[in-house]
């Protein structure tokens, strides 16, 4: 979700088990909208920031590079962008990089050299994707042709410089497939999900079978999802968070006994668009449908033919959203659809448009490059993200034109800037467009470094990111802070907003989310540390998190405790599942949003949060004490 505020799926008791055995994800599942863990174990988000002298991490899930913020010159030649390829790992040049853009279809390709050095001079003017990056030793960038998140304006007289491309070295990863007893399963199958289809320009090995000892080797990117199902088990998820690929493994459960559900199969059908004939290009994804309509990730997808024929091939039994997407139309939706549906009809209305220009708060000069994210308001406190873009554009300027109609909100992040409070605003009928201009503040800075619990040595290679609600976002650079410690265990954040938590996590080691940091706008705080308890021998690796110990998910206006974590701060005062909490410190949730809320109530161990309660139609103030919960 590849890759974060964290946001748990949270549902009453009575589909606790169907959720687990239908749409087990290991210990997170991406996006704002279902909930949030504050004071209990989870897992993190995806981020990005370099650390000076260190090797930065690896980007988001799905989207293995990153771009630092370009340069730009004028004159009167044909436009060109220029850069180089570089080792998320090491920093080091990727020499002999394919890099690979289009536009309307057509294709343009330039290699670089062996200093990783690149030159693209685009043969015509107007709007080019970047189509694939590829590198041998490294995963690719090659997301289903036509659907690059990635845009380069090509203007005459127009030079960008100082691209940088980060591509992630295609780290060896264990996994091993277990039951739900612990003991290894062999000649399970494996499916790496939302792999690209065969209309990627490069698809990544994404079937396995795990052999005597359970054991598989792959590679992966982080927040990738694996799946595994064997005859006589019910299947198994896991996902690749931070804790597997700082330690280089990952377990998939798979669930209890069970006779087979039901049959898999293909689910065909077309997309049109409203009033007008079949649509190519649009691209199909399937998704897990659960109960009370929680969606996962993504388990296949693929580009219609040129009569907007799809076919989504080898579904395993389950219910699945089917969603298409197409330039200039609005998305479309199926639900409840089951595999070996046949004839499916997917009609595409004319898109909603949205356009603005990103600007610095304090100069008022163009930013460039940015994330600008949009999100489908559902609530004030429900916020579903829809769309994101990528754009190297030195005027600073970004446009969409396949949004739904309705209420929405708009987040922008580029690198050192602070991201963006969410500009609430209404996507308009196709017949007209919203504007919607965003100023970026300087980012907050944070300095620290990362040591053992026990022996006090520091912890060098150690992940750390920041928590956010544009974790989700498809972006080729950070679009929330992340560090890698150096061998002193030092580390850097850049670009952090007003108040924040940092997640830290280190082979061998249990991770842990710092809560309640603050920074202002520029400003530079240090002296942090954050110390992480060693893993016993035989013990899986989780997260600890000072918090009061509640899991919540949003419902109207409140917050709805929907679990609550025994000896935490909400147990001691008689916190309870179903209790809805109004206001944090005298603020309204409504007003702070899921994010604001989630992160005013976490903070430092030993300190409270007050909290307006309601329970049934009676509403008190409590002081919650904020406590360590271990993983």
């Amino acid at each position: 979700m590849r890759r974060r505020l964290l946001v748990a799926v949270l549902l009453l008791a009575a589909a606790a088990a169907l959720l687990v055995l239908l749409l087990r994800r290991g210990d997170r599942v991406p996006g704002p909208p279902g909930g949030a863990t504050v004071g209990a174990p989870a897992s993190p988000g995806a981020g990005a920031a370099a650390a000076p002298g260190a090797p930065p991490r690896a980007p988001p899930a799905g989207l293995p590079f990153r771009l630092s913020a370009p340069a730009a010159a004028a004159d009167d030649r044909p436009a060109s962008f220029e850069g180089r390829v570089v080792s998320t790992a090491t920093g080091h040049p990727v020499g002999g990089a394919d890099l690979t853009f289009s536009r309307a279809g057509a294709a343009a390709s330039v290699h670089a050299g062996a200093d990783g050095t690149f030159l693209f001079e685009p043969p015509e003017r107007g709007r080019w994707n970047l189509a694939a990056v590829t590198a041998p030793g490294f995963l690719p960038f090659a997301p289903e042709w036509g659907h690059s998140p990635v845009q380069l304006d090509a203007a005459p007289g127009l030079h960008v410089r100082g691209l940088e491309i980060h591509l992630t070295p295609a780290v060896p990863l264990t996994g091993t497939v277990v039951d739900e007893d612990g003991r290894p399963v062999a000649g399970a199958s494996v499916r790496l999900l939302g792999a690209s289809g065969e209309s990627a320009l490069v698809p990544i090995a994404d079937r396995f079978e795990s052999g005597a000892d359970g054991r598989f080797a792959f590679t992966a990117p982080e927040g990738a999802v694996l799946e595994a199902s064997k005859a006589g088990y019910l299947p198994g998820r896991a996902e690749l968070t931070v804790l597997a690929m700082v330690n280089r493994r990952v377990t998939v459960e798979l669930g209890p006994k069970h006779e087979p559900l039901g049959d898999g199969g293909p689910i065909t059908g077309k997309v049109v668009a409203t009033g007008a004939g079949p649509i190519e290009g649009a691209l199909v994804t399937a998704a897990r449908e659960g109960p009370f309509g929680v969606v996962g990730g993504a388990t296949a997808q693929v580009v219609t033919g040129p009569g907007g024929e799809f076919a989504l091939r080898d579904l395993p039994f389950g219910g699945y959203r089917i969603t298409a997407r197409a330039e200039g139309r609005a998305p479309g939706m199926l639900r409840r659809v089951g595999p070996g549906e046949q004839g499916l009809v997917i009609e595409l209305g004319p898109g909603g448009r949205l356009r603005g220009c990103v600007t610095d708060a304090s100069s008022g000069a163009p930013v460039a490059p940015f994330t600008a994210l949009v999100f489908e308001r559902r609530t004030a406190l429900r916020l579903a993200p829809q769309r994101s873009l990528s754009v190297v554009d030195p005027r600073g300027c970004f446009a969409f034109d396949d949004l739904t109609p309705g209420p929405a909100a708009l987040v922008v992040s580029a690198p050192s800037y602070a991201p963006s409070e969410p500009l609430v605003l209404e996507v308009p009928s196709p017949a007209s467009e919203a504007v919607a201009d965003v100023r970026l503040q300087a980012g907050g800075r944070l300095t620290g470094r990362v040591v053992d619990e026990v022996t006090r040595a520091p912890l060098g290679g150690a992940q750390l990111s920041v928590e956010g609600m544009l974790s989700g976002a498809a972006s080729t650079f950070p679009v929330l802070a992340q560090a890698t410690t150096g061998a002193d265990g030092g580390f850097e954040l850049l670009g952090l907003p007003r108040r924040f938590s940092v997640y830290a996590a280190a082979a061998e080691h249990h991770a842990r989310i710092v809560g309640g940091l603050e920074t202002a706008p520029g400003e530079a705080r240090g002296g942090v540390e954050i110390a992480l308890r060693p893993v016993a021998p035989g013990e899986e690796p989780r997260t600890d998190l000072a918090g009061i110990g509640v899991q919540l998910a949003p419902h109207g206006d409140a917050l709805t405790i929907t679990g609550v974590v025994p000896g935490g701060g909400a147990a001691e005062v008689g916190l309870a599942r179903g209790d809805e909490i109004l206001a944090v410190d005298g603020r309204p949730v409504s007003e702070l949003g899921l994010g604001g809320a989630v992160e005013a109530i976490r903070g430092p161990e030993g300190t409270a949060v007050t909290l307006t309660v309601r329970r049934d139609e009676a509403t008190r103030v409590v002081a919650v004490p904020r406590r360590m919960v271990r993983g």
